[in-house]
């Protein structure tokens, strides 16, 4: 429990209020936009399964990425080795 509590896990339904207030109006971009942007994709023919808004966003999912590149890369030869060897 102290290990839960000191990583502030166990602060509850209130805890997690109190530190979205905290950072209430202060992310980055701009909600107009977003909204906008938003309301644009629902509109396009081939809308995409997932819509990153601002450059924050960007950058966290190319990082992701890029650490399951390199993660397939390592472990390809694990994933590829049980197969049946029948050509899929």
């Amino acid at each position: 429990m102290a290990l839960l509590e000191s990583a502030g896990l166990c602060g509850g339904r209130a805890g997690r209020r109190e530190a979205l207030a905290g950072n209430d109006g202060r992310q980055p971009g701009d909600p107009v936009k977003a909204a906008k942007a938003i309301v644009d994709i629902t509109e396009a023919a081939d809308p995409p399964l997932r819509l990153q808004l601002g450059a924050d966003a960007i950058e966290r999912v190319e990082a992701k990425l890029d650490l399951v590149r390199r993660e397939l890369g390592q472990w390809r030869h694990m994933a590829l080795s049980t197969g049946t060897g029948e050509a899929v």
